[in-house]
């Protein structure tokens, strides 16, 4: 065998060109696998012992990750344990306002449907629906024959009573100076007694007659009055400055004192529900309104306190306005008070009729605090709400009566104060006497 140092390896080509080129033997085998099986073997020690300390290490660290993990949560839980649990409160809030909005139909100030005192036909008219009148114009003429032939016939009937008097005055001054002349005589016995007797009884009897005369002119007179009054109400004309919001007659209608008119073709029906007459006046220039208040608010519905009517339709543009009076008294049947809202109109832009909302800005009588919807709770010892009690934040359930449930917010009337916490949502883990930390919820309660 030939060692490799002894190898005579060829020379570089173009070195030595004329040096002879020795040939040498290939080398064998078996000598060049006996060199790298070392190398390899070498080789697959240090992967396994990589791979294993690899594990190790992963093992080591999954270990001690475990165990950390296992002490946080042992920690977690011991502070879970000797740690009060979180709640959330509120405080309640004082129920100074409520939004109470009512229904109402608006009304005029005044409002008069007229009727004919007299009987007769339409012959003149003056006015239609719409029309501004004054106090005292006049809005139609009745003609009415009978009338005032009959008022005719009174003053004659007038005037014969009046001479009937002065006769009968005539007669009684003679009988006076008969009678006083009889009683002169009488006393020279000039004159039989039954003269004389005769004498005083005419005397009075023309008295009698003029006693009689005085009452038949007296008939007379109060008969021409009458129908006097009955011929002024020919002229038809207006009590009040006012509009005329309804007109039941044309020309020629026959009306009848007292009654309503047939003639429904021209205004089916009244402004004010009544049956209709010749004319409906109203005066707009001020509407009212009447409002039934239920009885937990009607202790804070006095005169002058203030009010918005709103229009259906023009919600956001109300009307400023005041409780004028209020019934005093509540009706049994409905529990509600009677009140009425004056509503200046100047501008005319409100008309009678019109269907509103009367909006309120007071309390509740009674009422002082709200809570959230979610604090309550109900069961079969009543109405309760969970409050912290201080100090040592445990927590109670305190018995309260409830007023007006607003869906999101419910009143309190009694039972608690604004000065204590209420859990905002209690649940069945929270038991009496468990102490808890607080804290404030910053949405407070609304309604």
């Amino acid at each position: 065998m030939i060692a490799d140092t002894d190898r005579q390896l060829p020379p570089p080509p173009g070195q030595y060109p004329d040096a002879p080129r020795l040939l040498l033997p290939p080398p064998r085998q078996d000598e060049g696998a006996a060199h790298v099986r070392p190398a390899r073997t070498r080789t697959m020690v240090f992967i396994v012992i990589g791979i294993a300390v690899v594990f190790l290490g992963l093992l080591a660290f999954g270990v001690i990750t475990h165990v950390m993990r296992n002490r946080a949560l042992a920690a977690a839980a011991h502070k879970e344990q000797t740690t009060p649990p979180q709640v959330a409160v509120v405080h309640a809030s004082l129920a100074s306002e409520a939004d109470l909005s009512l229904a109402a139909t608006t009304q005029a100030i005044q409002d008069v449907v007229i009727y004919a005192r007299t009987s007769g036909f339409i012959s003149k008219r003056y006015v239609d629906i719409g029309d501004h009148v004054k106090a005292g114009q006049l809005l139609a003429e009745i003609a009415s024959p009978e009338i005032d032939q009959q008022l005719t016939q009174s003053r004659a009937d007038l005037q014969t009573a009046e001479k009937n008097l002065q006769v009968q005055k005539a007669n009684l001054t003679f009988a006076e100076v008969t009678v006083n002349r009889y009683k002169d005589a009488d006393k020279e016995g000039a004159v039989a007694k039954e003269d004389v007797d005769q004498r005083i009884s005419a005397y009075q009897t023309a008295q009698a007659m003029v006693a009689a005369a005085e009452a038949s002119v007296n008939s007379a007179q109060a008969n021409v009055g009458r129908l006097e009054a009955l011929t002024s109400f020919e002229r038809v004309t207006a009590p009040f400055d006012g509009t005329i919001v309804q007109r039941s007659v044309d020309l020629g209608t026959l009306v009848t004192a007292g009654s309503p008119t047939n003639n429904t073709s021209v205004a089916p029906s009244s402004v004010s529900g009544a049956a209709n007459g010749l004319f409906e006046v109203a005066q707009i220039d001020t509407l009212r309104v009447f409002v039934n208040v239920p009885q937990v608010y009607a202790a804070n519905i006095t005169p002058n306190v203030p009010v918005d009517v709103a229009v259906r339709g023009q919600l956001m543009h109300p009307v400023a306005a005041r409780v004028t009076r209020t019934a005093q008294a509540l009706d049994p049947g409905t529990r509600t008070l009677l009140s009425e809202i004056d509503i200046p109109n100047e501008s005319h832009g409100l008309l009678p009729g019109m269907f509103v909302y009367v909006g309120f800005k007071i309390g509740p009588s009674g009422t002082r605090w709200r809570v959230p919807d979610t604090a309550m709770i109900f069961n079969e010892r009543g109405t309760q709400v969970m409050i912290v009690q201080q100090p040592g934040n445990k927590l109670h359930l305190q018995k309260v009566v409830v007023g007006r449930d607003f869906g999101n917010a419910i009143d309190i009337q009694a039972g608690i104060d604004g000065s204590v916490w209420i859990v905002k949502q209690p649940t069945v883990a929270q038991q009496e006497g468990q102490v808890v930390t607080p804290e404030e919820s910053k949405e407070p309660p609304t309604g």
